[in-house]
């Protein structure tokens, strides 16, 4: 099932009754049948693809974010009702420190904010240490997977911050300079929502997954997870 207009109708409507259970309360079908249906279709899809490829991460649309936020007493004024849904798949955690490499899929209210991201987003001190030395050990390889005309042309270059200053027991005067410089090793994907709304968008999501698997399961199987 494709995402359509009622879809992005829906979220801009939960954003401008974020503060009212009693709104989704009666557009719940709405959201049942334009947003939560078509994601769960996408992620079935998703699994059916690659399941093989992605040991360990469990791709499912449980995974999906639900459509309200747990009320708390201490934050009264905090919006309830969400006006995106997402999904992320990634290795479970071995660490309440760190997070593992993983997909991300999202659709907003906000225009801009469609996008499918890929990789290590939060970062932590272990998981930099294991980048930094796969990639100047392996610069030559994983410059190759960089710079692949069709992951360029679909994902561009790496997301995300820059440090400011280069770290200190590397050289900064050697190619693998313009990898080492991130504080996160991620790419990502915006689309407009006419491409969301398309007919053909869930196989474009699968081609685009296609697309940036290799960098996906480069960046995993170095970094590795957490052990004591």
């Amino acid at each position: 099932m494709p995402f359509t207009q009622e879809t992005f109708r829906y979220l801009e409507q939960a954003r401008k009754n974020q503060m009212k259970e009693a709104w989704f309360d009666k557009n719940e079908e709405l959201y049942l049948q334009s947003v939560r249906r078509p994601m769960s279709d996408l992620v079935v899809k998703i699994w059916e693809r690659f399941d093989d490829e992605l040991p360990r991460i469990k791709v499912d649309p449980k995974k999906i974010t639900r459509p309200k936020k747990a009320k708390k007493k201490d934050r009264p004024g905090e919006p309830i009702i969400k006006s995106q849904t997402s999904f992320f798949f990634t290795e479970s955690a071995t660490s309440r420190f760190e997070w593992n490499p993983g997909i991300y899929f999202q659709l907003s209210h906000e225009k801009d904010e469609n996008l499918l991201g890929i990789g290590l987003y939060m970062v932590s001190s272990r998981q930099m240490k294991k980048m930094r030395r796969a990639i100047a050990d392996n610069f030559e390889e994983f410059d190759a997977l960089m710079s692949s005309k069709t992951l360029k042309k679909t994902f561009g270059e790496l997301s995300g911050e820059v440090y400011t200053r280069f770290p200190k027991e590397y050289d900064e005067h050697e190619p693998y300079s313009k990898y080492i410089k991130h504080k996160q090793f991620f790419l990502a994907r915006h689309y407009t929502r006419s491409e969301v709304m398309k007919k053909n968008f869930q196989s474009v999501v699968l081609k685009d997954l296609e697309t940036v698997l290799p960098f996906f399961l480069w960046v995993r199987e170095k970094v590795g997870i957490y052990t004591r």
